[in-house]
This record gives structure tokens, sequence and C-alpha cells, in this order.
């Protein structure tokens, strides 16, 4: 997978600075060790930590399963999945 960016970095704390304090999306973190991965949290039932990884042509969210939950060209479109992906013992769209 392809490192983060600044400019994405940045990106994805004004996209989750953004959103009601209210949305699922409850934060993000940039893991020390991996300059490729950034761990987004959602809280909806029970709290949940995705992984955010980066390609040459698309954006990826993993689940705690390795499963990819959500894909898309752009951080925003991405973003605005969080709230939408299912539960961790659900089936996904993707599989």
């Amino acid at each position: 997978m392809l490192v983060f960016n600044a400019s994405e970095v940045d990106q994805i704390d004004n996209l989750w600075r953004a959103r009601e304090k209210t949305h699922v999306w409850t934060g993000w973190a940039r893991p020390g060790d991996r300059l490729d991965e950034i761990w987004i949290f959602r809280k909806k039932a029970n709290w949940r930590r995705f992984t955010l990884v980066k390609s040459r042509t698309s954006f990826l969210l993993y689940d705690e399963k390795r499963r990819i939950v959500a894909k898309a060209v752009s951080l925003e479109e991405l973003m605005n999945r969080v709230d939408a992906i299912p539960g961790i013992n659900d089936p996904l769209d993707l599989d």
C-alpha cells in the first residue's frame, strides 16, 4: 500500500472535524509505526476500529476481520460511508 501524504492526513482531519458531534465516526489516529495506514474509529452499537489504506486507484477501509468494508476513489466519498458499514457479524455488500 502507499504512504499517506500530509495533504491527505489534513483532509482526513478536516473531514472528521466537519462531522456532527453525534456522528458515528468518533475519531481517527495514525499509528506511529505505519505510514501506510490510518485508523478510523466508529461507535454505533459498539466501538470499532477500521484500517484505512491507499492504493494507486482508490482508498480502502478494512474491518477487524481484514474484510474490505468500503472502497472509493476519494477520501470524502469513503468517509461518507463510515456510518453505513454493517456490524462486524453482518454480511458485506463487497463479499
